[in-house]
């Protein structure tokens, strides 16, 4: 069993952590609910304590600091707003917390070094929260690539939208748009599709996990949000040059997707697979084999969560890192978590996007 912390108000998460895991078929793990944690005031995390019916023995804090003084928390999960995500990390590393630290990891790569540096200085767990790629359907559909299903993969294209009306919805104090939270597409949704790419194309590429190669090459687009600054709206092209696979991620704040459309398609020489749903929480997915003809569906396959959201399962394989003594994880390591932020990085500096010198310090 794993004693968590939260020091933020990730209701979805605070919940899937209670859901009982052997409704997913789970019988090795579980968590407790340890303590919660507000910046501002205890009734406020009190509030939020109610809010998710958590049971009457998890610990409310009115600071952060009182949360990370607690024995009994082991590991502390992390979704503060992204310029807030470096220091509040670094406190709880120092405090001897093992951490899961909400995507974008940090605003910048400077910043997520630091803290690989600290938490592997100090024989820490640290991770990237990308949840997506603990989902039952990535396994599978990492195993089909590997079975060949689609012969040698050659490009992903993901999309990852809101379809959301900007300006009535978000004042310039929302997160999404604020720079001084490192609000923009880029960092709160882009980062979808390019895990999607370095899972694929890099992770699981020809050369393998682990393998010093070259930096992608990156090509990049971004539109501005013009009262503040942000981007709405990203493409970003990654182009590994030992494989010769390119990936394509876009993102958008304002662009409404059409659901019944694939947020990801992993095209090989033979085929292609198709991921149904937002690239975030992927439900479903059909093989297409190309052949004489015209190409067909082969396959379908629904991956429906069974009770919750699905943020479970990255919990999950932090308990099973925790309980082997693993300080990293292999299906989301720190070094890919560097890259993908370096990725970032160049993105902004190619389009002229900075945030508040606070805010990038490391």
């Amino acid at each position: 069993m794993v004693n968590w912390g939260i020091i933020s108000y990730c209701s979805e998460f605070a919940k899937n952590l209670l859901i009982d895991p052997s409704t997913r078929g789970v019988h090795d793990v579980t968590h407790n609910l340890a303590a919660v944690a507000s910046s501002t005031s205890l009734q406020k995390a009190q509030d939020f304590l109610s809010a998710i019916n958590a049971p009457p023995n998890t610990t409310a804090y009115g600071s952060y600091e009182l949360l990370l003084a607690d024995p009994t928390v082991e590991i502390v999960y992390i979704s503060t707003p992204h310029s807030h995500h470096f220091q509040n990390a670094r406190a709880a590393l120092l405090a001897g917390k093992h951490v899961l630290l909400e995507k974008a990891f940090t605003v910048n790569a400077a910043q997520a070094c630091a803290l690989v540096q600290l938490a592997r200085g100090k024989r820490l767990f640290l991770m990237e929260a990308m949840w997506t790629r603990f989902f039952p359907l990535m396994q599978y559909v990492r195993q089909l690539i590997k079975d060949g299903a689609i012969g040698v993969v050659q490009r992903v294209v993901a999309d990852r939208n809101l379809g959301r009306d900007v300006e009535t919805l978000y004042g310039m104090e929302h997160r999404l748009v604020n720079p001084a939270l490192a609000g923009g597409a880029l960092l709160d949704l882009a980062i979808y599709p390019l895990t999607w790419i370095f899972q694929i194309l890099y992770h699981d590429g020809p050369l393998g996990s682990g393998t010093v190669r070259p930096p992608p090459h990156i090509s990049s687009s971004l539109v501005k949000y013009t009262p503040t600054g942000v981007d709405e709206t990203a493409t970003v092209i990654v182009t590994f040059p030992e494989s010769k696979t390119q990936g394509i991620a876009t993102a958008s704040l304002r662009v409404t997707s059409d659901p019944t459309d694939p947020g990801v398609r992993i095209l090989g020489d033979k085929g292609q697979i198709q991921i149904l749903g937002p690239a975030a929480r992927p439900l479903s997915i059909a093989v297409v084999a190309y052949g004489e003809g015209s190409p067909k569906i082969v396959e379908r396959k629904d991956f429906k969560i069974p009770v919750g959201h699905g943020l479970f399962w990255e919990a999950d394989a932090c308990a099973r890192y925790l309980a082997k003594g693993n300080t990293e994880s292999d299906l989301m390591p720190l070094d890919e978590t560097l890259l993908i932020m370096d990725v970032m990085d160049r993105v902004r500096e190619e389009n002229g996007l900075r945030y508040p010198a606070d805010v990038e310090a490391h």
